[in-house]
């Protein structure tokens, strides 16, 4: 049973890789989305955001930057947190790193708790890269693989 749960997420993985590259409009940034989620941008006050809808439209994978920051060596956990408010994380904040940048991770959930979150955000040089990636919590773990090749695939190129 292990082996066969391992198989299909080694194969959704393997999917998400099937997909073109997508970079940002200033070419700073990039990200491998699942191959057959919507493309979409959100303009704001602070900047553009990017954002891909699973076909369902239930799950969503966002991206966006802030650049001339100036921050510490080591990345202040609030970096990560300004970017959910109102939610509650339920794992620890983690350090982890990209070929090309370092930063942080961790899950997050809503209130009711019908919602998670993976949050990753991302240093290279003084760009910050936030990249967040929702899910009803009843489905989480099968995104949770997705979710995972599309922060692995992560790359600052500025």
């Amino acid at each position: 049973m292990k082996s066969r749960v391992f198989l299909v997420a080694l194969l959704i993985a393997a999917s998400v890789f099937a997909a073109e590259r997508w970079w940002s409009p200033d070419k700073a940034y990039s990200i491998v989305p699942p191959a057959g989620w919507k493309q979409s941008t959100s303009k704001g006050d602070a900047g553009s955001s990017y954002s891909f809808a699973s076909p369902d439209g239930k799950s969503e994978i966002r991206i966006s930057a802030a650049y001339h920051i100036s921050l510490p060596k080591t990345m202040p956990d609030e970096v990560l947190g300004m970017a959910f408010p109102k939610e509650r994380g339920i794992t620890p904040i983690a350090p982890v790193r990209g070929t090309t940048w370092d930063g942080l991770h961790r899950e997050y959930t809503d209130a009711a708790e019908s919602t998670r979150w993976l949050g990753v955000a991302a240093r290279h040089g003084s760009t910050v890269v936030l990249l967040t990636m929702k899910a009803p919590a009843k489905e989480f773990e099968h995104f949770r693989p997705i979710f995972e090749a599309v922060s692995q695939s992560l790359t600052c190129a500025r």
